[in-house]
Parts: C-alpha cells; structure tokens; sequence
C-alpha cells in the first residue's frame, strides 16, 4: 500500500476532487437500465468513460449530462445527440440531472451504513446497490428473499473466498500518492 489505511471519517489530503477520490461512471436510462463502473480516480477521462459506455449507448441515442467536457468526446465517438446542462442551472427544458442525482444520493445514503467502503471492495458494493435496485423496481418488498433465491438459483451465483481475496485493485492506488515518494 502506498500509505497507511484511513480510519473510520478520516478526511482526504487535498480538497475537492483530486487522484485521492475514486470516479465512478453512472449512467441511467428512461427505462430504469443502470449502469455503474469505475472509470478512474480524480477528474474523469474521457477515454476510459467511452470505453465504459461502448457497446452500452447505441448510435443516435440522446445523452444528457453535466457541463464536463470530455463528454462532448464521449458523444461524438459514440455517434449520439448531447445536451449538457450547465452547472448553476437544474435543467435545460424538459431535460434534467434529478434522477441521476437522486440515484447518486440513495448511493451515499446506503454507503453510509458502511462506515467507509475499501476501494478493492468498491466494485463489489456497486454491484450489490444496483441490485438492491433492480429487485426495488421490479418487485415488492415482501418478495424479495424469493427473489434472492431465484436469481442466486438460475443464475449459478457461487462466491468462493479465494476469488475474493485475490481480486486485483479497480485503480491504480499508488497515483494519488507519488508525491510522497
């Protein structure tokens, strides 16, 4: 590890988004599909977002975003209409953010039960919210334990403790932390 382990509510080093942050790619669409991935650290990349997205977005597809940059190089490879709504506004006419941040702050809210989540696991607990998710959309709540068990059930889920143990960083941890060396 390229530093000690964070406590519980320790703050990072530097303020506002730096190397120090894992960036996770959220995408929804108006049928409730979702999709999660983590595309970085830091400020996002407009290469690794199109990777995440490729194959996922069909062409001529409408994206609506923030005001970053680096999706207007995300819609132009991906042959798809963009409308990106500033940063001091909430929409732009009938389009806005306000599902994409409400799915961000269910997001937060449910990590804070955690008391912190390990970057090697954080791929895992995206995977985890998201199908906490899908089984909110699709079914009631008293179904939910049959529902577990059909999807484990069909699905061949099986978890064995080496592949979690052995599972490799989603990022690259020694970055944010080269000026230390």
């Amino acid at each position: 590890m390229p530093r000690k382990a964070k406590k519980r509510g320790t703050r990072a080093v530097q303020r506002g988004v730096s190397n120090e942050y894992v960036c996770v790619l959220v995408s929804l669409d108006d049928t409730d599909h979702v999709l999660n991935e983590i595309v970085g650290q830091g400020n996002p990349l407009g290469e690794r977002m199109h990777k995440a997205l490729m194959g996922r977005v069909k062409p001529e597809s409408l994206i609506v975003s923030n005001s970053r940059s680096a999706y207007q190089e995300i819609s132009s490879k991906l042959k798809c209409e963009l409308i990106q709504i500033p940063a001091e506004h909430h929409g732009e006419g009938m389009f806005n953010l306000g599902a994409i941040n409400q799915y961000h702050s269910e997001l937060k809210n449910w990590y804070s039960r955690f008391k912190g989540v390990s970057t090697k696991r954080l791929e895992g607990y995206l995977v985890w919210f998201r199908f906490m998710k899908l089984l909110q959309y699709q079914t009631e709540y008293e179904s939910w334990p049959n529902e577990l068990l059909y999807y484990t059930i069909s699905n061949k889920v099986s978890i064995k403790n080496q592949d979690i143990c052995r599972k490799s960083f989603p990022i690259d941890i020694f970055k944010p932390y080269q000026h230390l060396s």
